[in-house]
């Protein structure tokens, strides 16, 4: 007893699996490919926990997913740039490291507060050890609020910006109480440099890699069985 098989019949069923694929497989790469950028999504955001020292929610938060769909196979993990939520103004200096621009505080206490006008063009403010700061090490809020509802640009009293006459001390902000004067943060030009140390490009390669066939394969099984 033997089996009876056709060229015509394998062919048939061949051409109609063929079509199948063929519908499904542009909706299948899609889901394939945003699977795999959420998996990138969290690798990278996990990610900062090792390349930053105690990175705050702001950070760890950073990257979002823009999807795909099934005419546009592209999908796209990035860090957030909205304005007030500018992650990757932050982040772009751990990726591919250089000197960082001044920032927004920096630029308060430069032009938006009252100084004795030594304070040079374009400067930094580096906190000292008097300066609190967080489990991050940022400076805290409440330090700041202080130090400004303290500047009046009185120097005998309070906060000041500026430098402090006589000596040999530099322009900063200073607190001057019971005659003596305490550096809060200390004004200069050299911009602070950073090294590369978050590879985004290596990791997201990595998650690539390891998921998108698995995902693939999973998508084109379940677009097919719904296809049937």
């Amino acid at each position: 007893m033997g089996i009876n098989l056709t060229i015509d019949h394998d062919l048939n069923r061949a051409s109609a699996w063929s079509t199948a694929i063929g519908k499904q497989l542009p909706f299948a790469t899609s889901v394939a490919l945003n699977d795999t950028a959420f998996d990138a999504r969290q690798a990278l955001n996990n990610g900062t926990k090792g390349a930053f020292h105690k990175p705050v929610k702001f950070t760890q938060t950073a990257f979002l997913v823009q999807k795909s769909n099934k005419r546009e196979l592209i999908a796209l993990v990035y860090a957030q740039d909205k304005q007030g939520k500018d992650r990757a103004r932050y982040l772009r200096f751990g990726i591919a490291g250089g000197s960082r621009p001044q920032k927004g505080l920096e630029r308060y206490f430069e032009n938006a507060v009252p100084n004795d006008g030594t304070i040079p063009s374009g400067a930094y403010f580096m906190p000292t050890s008097l300066v609190k700061t967080n489990a991050s090490g940022n400076v805290t809020q409440a330090t700041l609020k202080r130090i400004t509802k303290g500047i009046s640009g009185d120097k005998r009293g309070g906060f000041f910006i500026g430098t402090p006459r006589g000596g040999n001390r530099p322009p900063g902000i200073y607190r001057r109480s019971r005659e003596q004067l305490f550096p809060y943060f200390i004004a200069t030009t050299d911009r602070p440099d950073y090294t590369g140390r978050f590879n985004i490009q290596q990791i997201g390669e990595k998650v690539v890699e390891r998921r998108f066939n698995q995902h693939f394969q999973t998508a084109l099984s379940k677009a097919l069985a719904s296809a049937r």
